[in-house]
């Protein structure tokens, strides 16, 4: 069984009064965001920013490409949700967050990353940073200004140069992991990296009997060393026995017969004894090299017109199931409704229904969530369709973040 096994904390440090650090642990998106921003605008800033991407979590994708592709707008999404909080609020102006967020699609792991909070990936006692820090002192690092070591001392290490909230446009690093079985992926806010080294996280991972004294032990040795802004990290543990239990399976041979009433008689094997008839009308024996292959190719395309028939079956059966149980919001023709099957097209083929109409238009919902619901946002039944609808953040409404952080 593959799974993905979490945990997370958030911990304000020792030299701040709030915690503007964010948290998102969920079934399939986790997410570290940094806020900042003076009057708790860092706080909001943080919060707001996690609202997209748990609006993933446990969706189904047609392809790798579409995950990742979801993720990175989901980002593009949070910065536009955290620009229009500020709009609207002129205490929150000026606020912005760093977002570093995963999707986990089967054997994948997409990230997509702002900022200067940080994912890491250790496979076989070795640590590798997958982000890479939009700082000043990354930028020098690659120019060659200065070395790695000189960062970690450097007075400006702490600037960064690309957060959400800045600006209308923001780039968004993104990439794709193959995760393989004892996988462990960390999330975690500069509170860590900007005091603790990589060599001490990776012994910590690696020492630790549970990913939740792993946290305990990283968040104390980040207040240990002066815990001069806030931490949190989140351990992702990827589990995957299938490659030991699974049992290779052996297709099985597939009778075909002529008359249901013969139950012993074998069609394909039959027909090979009553011969065929030549170009010139003579009988061709079933054991001369010519009976053989005429037989063959007609068991041949017995087995292939019952293939097409089962595979078709199975087509028609099953997206009539999807029909009837899948779920999700959606827009048609400008307005949200509740759609019935799946968010996919064959051909000219849709796989999905409209259900039922909420007389919502798509202009009267905040920007931020128009790709979202573009996307199809899936719901488990009809029920939840609806409790999604009446949740939908509007224009004439002022939802605050509802984001709790752990």
């Amino acid at each position: 069984m593959r799974r993905i096994v979490a945990h997370g904390r958030s911990d304000v440090g020792i030299c701040r009064n709030s915690n503007e650090d964010a948290l998102l642990l969920r079934e399939t998106v986790f997410a570290v965001a940094d806020g900042m921003g003076g009057h708790l605008a860092g706080e909001v800033a943080s919060v707001a920013a996690l609202e997209p991407i748990e609006v993933l979590d446990g969706k189904v994708f047609a392809s790798s490409t579409q995950a990742a592709t979801a993720l990175a707008d989901a980002v593009t999404a949070a910065n536009a949700h955290v620009m229009s909080l500020a709009a609207k609020n002129p205490q929150f102006r000026g606020m912005g967050t760093t977002l570093t967020a995963v999707l986990v699609e089967g054997v994948r792991l997409h990230v997509a990353h702002v900022g200067d909070s940080r994912a890491y990936l250790l496979r076989n006692d070795t640590l590798s940073q997958l982000t890479i820090d939009h700082t000043l002192v990354q930028q020098l690092i690659d120019d060659g200004k200065i070395t790695a070591e000189e960062a970690a001392k450097h007075p400006q290490r702490s600037v960064i140069t690309r957060a959400l909230g800045i600006a209308p446009v923001v780039d968004v690093d993104t990439l794709t992991v193959t995760l393989a079985p004892g996988d462990t992926v960390l999330l975690c806010s500069d509170g860590l990296t900007g005091v603790v080294a990589d060599d001490t996280i990776v012994r910590t991972l690696m020492s630790a009997d549970t990913p939740s004294q792993a946290i305990d032990a990283l968040i104390a040795s980040a207040n240990a060393n002066g815990g001069p802004d806030n931490v949190t990290v989140l351990v992702l543990t990827y589990e995957d026995d299938t490659a030991e239990t699974a049992t290779p399976t052996v297709p099985l041979p597939i009778p075909i017969r002529s008359r249901a009433d013969l139950p012993d008689s074998d069609f394909a094997r039959d027909l090979g004894r009553v011969g065929m008839l030549g170009r010139s009308n003579q009988l061709i024996p079933s054991g001369s090299p010519t009976g053989r292959s005429m037989r063959s190719i007609f068991a041949r395309a017995a087995a292939i017109v019952l293939g097409v028939s089962l595979l078709l079956s199975v087509i028609v059966g099953g997206g009539q199931f999807l029909l009837s149980r899948s779920v999700y919001v959606g827009v048609d023709a400008g307005e949200v409704v509740i759609f019935r099957g799946v968010n996919a097209d064959i051909g000219r083929i849709s796989l999905s229904q409209v259900y039922e109409r909420s007389g919502i238009p798509l202009d009267d919902v905040l920007p931020y969530y128009h790709p979202i619901l573009e996307a199809g946002r899936p719901a488990t039944d009809v029920t939840e369709a609806r409790s999604l609808l009446r949740d939908l953040p509007l224009k004439n409404t002022d939802p605050a973040p509802n984001q709790t952080r752990n």
